[in-house]
């Protein structure tokens, strides 16, 4: 996901939600701008060329996934020295009246 553009992004979260059955993980696993400087030299030309600023929790939470642990509002975790963030989040359940 972190080569894509906000609008491309947008058009695959759309299409996650729609294949998504009520209740349903996403789970987004991808790269992130490590901090640790023992990290950084491998990522840093591929994350330069690459990487766009996007807010990927932002971005899911606007077409409707959520975090499936309301305390953790879109945050992603982080893991491999800051390289790699797991995202994941949940389409809300249908209530049927």
């Amino acid at each position: 996901m972190h080569e894509m553009r906000s609008a491309q992004l947008r058009e695959i979260f759309l299409e996650v939600y729609r294949v998504l059955k009520p209740g349903g993980l996403f789970i987004l696993v991808d790269f992130h701008r490590p901090r640790n400087p023992v990290f950084r030299p491998g990522l840093a030309v591929f994350l330069w060329l690459f990487e766009t600023e996007t807010d990927l929790g932002s971005l899911l939470a606007e077409v409707g996934l959520r975090s499936y642990n309301s305390e953790e509002a879109q945050q992603p975790k982080i893991y491999a020295g800051d390289s790699i963030q797991v995202i994941q989040v949940q389409k809300s359940l249908v209530i049927s009246h």
